[in-house]
């Protein structure tokens, strides 16, 4: 168990950034359910959880962050609102790949996330500063053990650190550390492998939304309801690739709250890393 690890890398940040507030990021998957659960087992001060809802994924992921996570203390949503089908309706689907990938992150969740963070921490004071806590870990793909750094600080916005508690854990450290803490884990992620709270369109295939709608048929029926109308308005679906893709915005590979995604695009393989 690398449990010494994480205390290390949660002292470490603590001297490092000297954080005003301690924020712990739960997409609903069974990584950031390990970052929240060692963070609170090591006397971390959590003066927020906030979950990312792009409604565009499974409903029930957000739920169960919601009945879960909203028990333990003040719980913020950053919410994209309608933004995912008023873009569709308006351009079509973002399309396929890193590039569409990068473009739906700014709008789904780097965006919500931010205001979110702008409404009800910082509120207009300065020298704010947020150690946002998640579960990206190195052993996700190889690219990632070579290159994820321990601490990330936002381009956009300089004072919120991202803090990759359980980065030194391995998938089966994860399992057992979740497993001895009886820690909940959304049914969601049990059954897709994921959290499922973001089904852009940009990185999963078309098995996996198969296997999404089967499941969860209420989010099935809405995606085929949206795509017939994006195909009458634009002439392309969900999951292919768009016949122009918006260009990223200047650190636009900075996606901190897409780590499955981010980990698919490090590998060839389209299964990802079993977590969110």
């Amino acid at each position: 168990m690398k449990i010494d690890s994480s205390v290390q890398i949660l002292r470490d940040a603590i001297d490092q950034f000297n954080p005003t507030h301690i924020v712990s990021m739960v997409s609903g998957g069974k990584d950031s359910a390990a970052s929240d659960q060692i963070a609170r087992e090591l006397g971390a001060k959590i003066d927020f959880v906030i979950h990312g809802n792009t409604r565009c994924g499974i409903a029930e992921t957000s739920q169960f962050v919601r009945d879960t996570y909203g028990r333990m203390g003040e719980y913020v949503e950053a919410d994209a609102g309608t933004a995912y089908e008023d873009y569709v309706l308006r351009k079509g689907f973002f399309g396929k790949g890193r590039d569409a990938h990068g473009y739906a992150y700014r709008v789904l969740k780097a965006t919500p996330f931010r205001k979110a963070v702008s409404r009800e921490i910082r509120q207009g004071k300065r020298g704010v500063r947020v150690l946002l806590l998640n579960g990206a870990r190195k052993d996700e793909s190889e690219n990632r053990k070579k290159n994820l750094k321990l601490f990330r600080a936002d381009p956009a916005s300089p004072g919120n650190v991202w803090v990759n508690i359980i980065h030194d854990w391995t998938m089966d450290d994860r399992d057992e550390y979740l497993e001895r803490c009886q820690t909940p884990i959304n049914p969601v992620a049990k059954a897709l492998c994921r959290s499922g709270e973001c089904m852009c369109g940009t990185m999963q295939t078309p098995e996996e939304r198969v296997e999404a709608a089967t499941l969860y048929p209420n989010w099935g029926n809405w995606l085929t309801d949206l795509e017939k109308e994006a195909m009458r308005l634009h002439g392309f679906g969900w999951g292919q690739t768009a016949p122009k893709t918006p260009k990223p915005a200047p650190g636009a590979d900075f996606q901190p709250m897409c780590k499955d995604c981010m980990a698919r695009g490090d590998t060839t393989s389209s299964k990802g890393s079993a977590d969110e």
